[in-house]
């Protein structure tokens, strides 16, 4: 039976890491990584807030310059409903309703709740982009030029 005294604390109350980093990361290796985040959190350290894309298509694809505005509006400062924030970037409520859901899916923004408003805002100093280029393995299979 829940306990009737707990409640849950609002998300400004939680402990959010400062940056958020992006990366581009094979499943395999975001796997690990979460892995890691989960046994560190059970010590009670602080993990890091890591979103990982396995291709820069994914990330190309959910981080538009529309959005990126959005961000940076919220960063600078959140807003008083989604109205307030459509308003403020001078776009429609409709479109950035579905930016706003769209990036709250992937965890970059969050909602506290004001009555019958979700006041939108993102809980990170700032968003890292760790993006590393090398060149393809070449697998067991294939031989190496001579």
């Amino acid at each position: 039976m829940p306990n009737d005294n707990h409640t849950d604390p609002a998300p400004e109350e939680l402990n959010y890491p400062e940056t958020l980093r992006i990366t581009i990361e094979s499943s395999e290796e975001a796997f690990d990584e979460a892995l890691a985040a989960a046994r560190t959190a059970e010590t009670g350290e602080q993990t890091e807030a890591v979103l990982s894309f396995d291709s820069a298509t994914g990330i190309r694809e959910l981080l538009t310059d529309r959005r990126l505005e959005l961000l940076r509006s919220l960063m600078g400062e959140p807003a008083e409903s989604i109205s307030n924030l459509a308003e403020r970037l001078e776009r429609s409520y409709s479109v950035v309703h579905d930016d706003v859901g769209l990036l709250a899916e992937y965890g970059i923004v969050k909602f506290r709740q004001a009555g019958q408003a979700k006041q939108p805002f993102v809980p990170y100093d700032s968003i890292e982009f760790d993006i590393t280029v090398c060149a393809p393995v070449a697998s067991d299979d294939t031989e190496a030029p001579a």
